[in-house]
């Protein structure tokens, strides 16, 4: 099970890396644009820590928040725009 979460926890995360980079770097046209470097690591490396004390601690509430389905229709439209699900 754990490993299997594990997996599914990495996917999501580099899905949202990779989309995330592209959305930040490529209207800059660069890498070498340090504000990107700054967002991108405020944003992840948070969410990289929690996920692993998660993993750890409590993966049955991991695994819930990896499949967070919203049952309002504006709440779910936003996941899915912001998850690419």
């Amino acid at each position: 099970m754990t490993k299997k979460l594990f997996i599914n926890a990495m996917e999501k995360i580099s899905a949202g890396l990779i989309l995330t980079g592209l959305l930040v770097f490529g209207p800059a046209g660069t890498l070498h644009y340090w504000n990107g470097w700054l967002f991108m690591g405020v944003l992840f490396l948070p969410m990289i820590l929690i996920g692993v004390v998660l993993l750890i601690k409590r993966p049955e509430l991991l695994e819930k928040r990896l499949k967070s389905k919203e049952s309002r229709v504006e709440q779910s439209l936003v996941i899915k725009l912001s998850t690419g699900s």
